[in-house]
């Protein structure tokens, strides 16, 4: 399930249903009441992923029966919805999606090779790329972040987190570095007010465990728990 909010401050609510098809609910005025629930079609075998087009429109991701990534956008902002269509590739997990400084949506996933790869649009709100791979080898969903350049984070074959990030706003990509720690989850990211990104995620006495940039868009102490018992995967919001 996910939840974003549309241009015009309407909450809406994306989940897969039982026939494996979109369905969303949506408030019918900002801070009001709620719609019934509502088919958008297709047949997706993850979970949905929300991004907002430059524009404002909604474009919603998810894997096929084909593990191609199929999206379906809004046609204007707050508005109808045009038809899904697929985005090629054969993929083996849920969707991340980033936006570029300039405003072009980046898709993230992991490839059958294991790799990270990614599409992008070759302009903001307009068509996309092919893919390509940024390498790695990595065991979990891959979360990106961006403070003006995007950043990407996943758990090895080690457990560890590694991330890879662009050199530039808009350009291309560094190696994957380390980041060390031994983790049991997901990573989950979220950025300080001061522009400083923050990684979450479980460890092996199932507590929540973080580290964080000393500065924006500089290094990374070591990290540190915060305590709990905790058994489901983790989601950060900034």
């Amino acid at each position: 399930m996910f939840v974003s909010r549309n241009a015009d401050g309407r909450l809406e609510v994306f989940a897969r249903g039982t026939d494996k098809a979109l369905w969303h609910i949506w408030q019918t005025v900002p801070n009001g009441g709620w719609s019934s629930w509502s088919s958008l079609g297709g047949v997706i075998t993850s979970d949905p992923v929300v991004a907002r087009n430059s524009d404002g429109r909604f474009g919603v991701f998810a894997r096929g029966t084909d593990n191609a990534l199929w999206h379906i956008a809004q046609t204007a902002p707050s508005n109808g919805w045009a038809a899904w269509a697929s985005l090629g590739g054969v993929i083996t997990s849920i969707p991340s999606i980033g936006m570029n400084a300039d405003g072009r949506l980046e898709a993230f996933l992991r490839g059958t090779d294991n790799a990270l790869w990614h599409i992008w649009q070759t302009a903001p709100g307009g068509a996309w790329s092919g893919w390509a791979s940024l390498g790695g080898v990595i065991t979990s969903d891959a979360f990106v972040s961006q403070d003006g350049r995007m950043e990407a984070f996943a758990r090895g074959t080690d457990n560890a987190v590694w991330h890879i990030w662009q050199t530039a706003p808009n350009n291309g990509w560094s190696g994957w570095a380390s980041l060390g720690g031994v983790i049991t989850s997901d990573p989950a990211v979220a950025q300080n007010v001061d522009g400083r990104l923050e990684v979450f995620a479980r460890g092996t006495d199932n507590a929540l465990w973080h580290i964080w940039q000393t500065a924006a868009n500089n290094g990374w102490p070591g990290w540190a728990s915060l305590g709990g018992i905790i058994t489901a995967e983790l989601a950060a919001h900034a």
